[in-house]
């Protein structure tokens, strides 16, 4: 799923001395939501085999407007604006789906298959 240029907000970015890690999210075309994490490093090598290593949580434009009555805002970008707010750490992207897994929000998780 594409994400709309200009809707990109970041999350979460690790510091200069970490293991790089970047959460971002977007709208894409059809008023959906895309989070996207990226590692990259020594230790997403010894985990994923591989690095960089990318996952995309993808919500449909449904589930995207049941989140943004929930936090009482009006589109997706506000959402975007309010989830970096709330939830601004290393692991906002599994905060937000334990947010949707208990509104009952369905989300598909998409990760890059690791080639062995």
């Amino acid at each position: 799923m594409e994400v709309l240029a200009g809707t990109r907000v970041v999350l979460f970015q690790s510091e200069e001395d970490e293991e790089e890690l970047c959460i971002s999210g977007g709208v894409s075309p059809d008023g959906g939501l895309v989070i996207e994490q990226v590692s990259e490093g020594d230790l997403t090598t010894w985990c994923f085999e591989e690095s960089p290593h990318e996952v995309r949580v993808e919500v449909r434009p449904a589930g995207t407007e049941a989140l943004a009555q929930y936090f009482h805002v009006d589109d997706a970008r506000e959402l975007l604006k309010m989830l970096g707010t709330l939830y601004c750490g290393y692991d906002v992207s599994l905060r937000v789906r334990g947010l949707m897994q208990r509104l009952g929000v369905p989300y598909e998780v998409v990760e890059r298959p690791i080639v062995r």
